[in-house]
């Protein structure tokens, strides 16, 4: 849970919010190993740019350190599903969850098996379409100065019979030529004769190169916007070719594809599922002999909105009512309305997450809201966890290092208060972060240097009642 220090120090927390054991206390002797190397495929790890991505050796160390051979291992957060495919390939049976839809498509065609000669077959046709499409480079150095006008856009959409999608404000995220290119490559992908798993995987392929076709800035991972970063190399004659794009998609996706299911043989591939972690989700076994995942952060990265173009482009929603559906789902996320129903849910007078939500509270009344909500997710995760999880199971969890006003948020401590119910504290790792796509500099100037992992055991006490 990462919240940059966006205030200045006004008004900090009390100090026995910030115990000498908090996450900054970092005990080299505590340092988790990893692989000197990892596997030379990079399989389908980098399939889908994905923003706090579980890094590949840190997850392989886990499952090495904390699971055996055939155990069931969940991963309630599954994101891109960094877990999965370093779980199955060490041969144990996991399961994801995501309640994101972006999110559950990328892991589940990062995670399939395929028949490779019939991916690649289809492919090759889907891109012998799109090759007479293919404005040319010269056109497109042309159009990075003078886009196609309005009257041209619509005339073109009318009368190939183009589908775009209901973005708010599109023209803002796209100049008009790549609308058109977009749509093209989508109608090609969906018109051919395939299995459905191909054409989804084709569509995940597509996903990816949304945001490099776009104005926003593909660097920073909070939202998106488009950056003076971006303006400016609008104005030096940024060129964006949608076909480019999507043919190095391919060939890359293809590849990973291969590697995957050269590395997967005859395992059973993981189940994906899209649902809510503070729910119970259908499908999910009804005991698990562990849980490896890293919760969404609080305030730092709002997937909801990171996804925005793609969920659009891909058809996971179909106007902005039915993506607004998906908002009260997500967790972790900025400026959540008093009125959330999670925030009705008794709150604790004391202890440490009630002495920071006052502490926030005298800064910022949202932040505080922000926090409660956050709070109170994560206790109902951990409440659906231990119905789910064996008496003495792992519970490990990767959690980055979290700032607020000038101070630290003891992130650990505060998950080790609203689980200590049903789970109790067996150890506390950490490990140093190395080029992983976790920028924030450009909103705010935060970083994270090292994460650190919390390992809970089941301690067999009863789960009351949830709706």
């Amino acid at each position: 849970m990462d919240e940059a220090a966006a205030e200045p120090a006004k008004h900090r927390a009390p100090s026995r919010s910030q115990p000498s054991t908090s996450l900054e206390a970092v005990d080299p002797r505590r340092r988790l190993a990893l692989p000197e190397r990892g596997r030379p495929e990079k399989l389908t790890h980098y399939l889908f740019r994905f923003p706090a991505k579980f890094h590949p050796p840190v997850v392989a160390a886990l499952f090495d350190r904390f699971t055996e051979t055939g155990q069931v291992v969940l991963d309630p957060f599954a994101g891109s599903g960094t877990s999965l495919v370093e779980g199955t390939l060490v041969d144990r049976r996991c399961v994801g969850v995501d309640v994101d839809p972006v999110a559950v498509a990328v892991s589940r065609a990062k995670t399939r098996r395929y028949e490779v000669d019939n991916v690649r077959a289809m492919a090759s046709r889907v891109l012998a379409a799109l090759e007479p499409l293919d404005r040319g480079a010269d056109e497109y150095a042309r159009l990075a100065w003078d886009d196609i006008s309005p009257a041209e856009l619509e005339k073109t959409l009318t009368g190939e019979g183009l589908w775009v999608p209901a973005i708010p404000n599109l023209g803002h995220w796209f100049r008009r030529y790549v609308i058109v290119d977009l749509a093209r490559i989508r109608r090609e992908i969906l018109r051919r004769r395939a299995p459905r798993e191909h054409r989804r995987l084709m569509l995940v392929l597509f996903g990816s190169v949304i945001r490099n076709a776009s104005n926003a800035d593909p660097v920073p991972v909070s939202g998106l916007e488009v950056t003076a970063h971006m303006r400016r190399l609008d104005k030096e004659g940024r060129v964006v070719d949608p076909f480019a794009l999507m043919r190095r998609a391919v060939e890359r996706g293809l590849t990973a594809i291969e590697d995957w299911c050269a590395a997967l043989g005859p395992r059973e591939a993981p189940v994906v599922l899209e649902g809510d972690a503070t729910a119970a989700i259908p499908g999910v076994p009804a005991r698990v002999d562990a849980v490896i995942t890293s919760p969404p952060y609080h305030n730092a990265v709002d997937y909801y909105r990171r996804h925005q173009l793609e969920m659009f482009w891909m058809s996971f929603t179909v106007d902005q009512t039915s993506r607004l559906e998906l908002l009260p789902r997500y967790i972790g996320r900025p400026r959540i309305p008093a009125s959330h129903p999670l925030l009705a849910e008794p709150w604790p007078r004391d202890g440490l997450a009630a002495d920071w939500e006052r502490d926030i509270a005298a800064v910022d009344t949202q932040r505080a809201i922000d926090f409660r909500h956050y709070m109170l997710a994560m206790s109902r995760v951990f409440r659906r966890l231990a119905e789910r999880t064996n008496e003495s199971a792992p519970v490990v969890m990767v959690i980055g290092r979290s700032a607020w006003n000038g101070g630290r948020i003891p992130t650990v401590e505060l998950f080790e208060e609203i689980a200590q119910h049903w789970f109790a504290t067996d150890e506390r790792l950490w490990y140093p972060v190395h080029n992983r796509y976790m920028s924030y500099t450009r909103r705010n100037g935060a970083s994270i240097d090292r994460e650190h992992v919390i390992v809970l055991r089941r301690t067999g006490a009863p789960v009351d009642g949830l709706a």
